[in-house]
């Protein structure tokens, strides 16, 4: 290749660039070395100030540092930015269309924000959202919706639209123990003080069982009448654990175990009967 064909290449490459290729490249070097500058300290920022949950924070700093890097190539490659300036000078239609094709992104992204800094709940919480029936553990945080995963180990994605609106039950966000509380019915013919004490010797036998009593509880396991039933005398028992997941694992056991302790002393869980009677003919 000879030096008149190097220099048209060059020359036909210099175009490609608004202020010409060695400019050009310099720019888009030096901001690329910006760049990373840039995301090593707020890499180091986002780790200090959140080092538990900061995963949506890295996905705002790496949108905002694409759209920096982004615009300084538009800026220096020519067809680039002429098809930017298309798209400016036609800004009117454009900004209606993506305006109304964005609006619940942009709100899904503004609460999402608004998720990151008051800090509702974070990921590993066990949740509950009282209005749509969805109970689970979160799993990821996006700007666009949250993810939930239930105790079948489904997957639900929430838009944080709605998460923002939710009333949400945070049960992993516990001070000290987890208040689990185990209704039972009995007859009333049944000996209520025994299955009281039965209930509540159970309980604290239970190795799950945690001790929650404050000053002024009495008892560890506080049992207590709850309603008089048409079938039947329905109690409430008040059984303490480390979290949710080990007060669930408890209350299912302590069923079990009721049964068989119901049975051994006489009382009786009420349920329907059914009496037929046959007339002789």
């Amino acid at each position: 290749m000879n030096i008149e064909n190097v220099e048209s290449v060059y020359k036909q490459i210099d175009k490609l660039f608004v202020n010409g290729v060695i400019e050009g490249m310099i720019s888009i070097i030096i901001m690329a070395i910006i760049i990373l500058i840039l995301n090593k300290f707020i890499n180091k920022f986002i780790k200090k100030k959140w080092p538990d949950n900061n995963i949506i924070q890295k996905k705002i700093k790496k949108v905002i540092l694409i759209s920096l890097f982004a615009a300084v190539v538009f800026n220096e490659v020519t067809f680039l930015k002429s098809f930017v300036g298309a798209l400016l000078a036609s800004g009117g239609i454009v900004a209606v269309v993506i305006g109304l094709a964005s609006q619940e992104a942009a709100s899904n992204l503004i609460n999402g924000a608004m998720i990151l800094a008051y800090k509702p709940y974070k990921i590993g919480d066990y949740i509950v959202l009282k209005s749509n029936n969805v109970t689970g553990t979160v799993i990821d945080i996006s700007l666009r919706h949250s993810v939930i995963e239930t105790i079948e180990k489904t997957q639900m994605i929430v838009p944080n639209q709605i998460m923002n609106k939710e009333i949400i039950e945070n049960i992993t966000q516990i001070e000290n123990v987890k208040a689990n509380y185990l209704y039972v019915d009995i007859s009333y013919e049944s000996d209520v003080d025994k299955a009281i004490e039965i209930i509540q010797k159970l309980a604290i036998n239970h190795p799950l069982f945690v001790d929650g009593r404050t000053d002024f509880s009495k008892d560890a396991v506080p049992v207590i009448v709850y309603e008089l039933k048409d079938s039947g005398i329905a109690l409430r028992a008040t059984v303490t654990s480390e979290n949710h997941a080990e007060g669930f694992q408890m209350l299912s056991d302590l069923r079990k175990e009721l049964l068989n302790e119901f049975k051994n002393n006489g009382i009786d869980i009420p349920y329907p009967h059914v009496q037929v009677i046959q007339k002789d003919s």
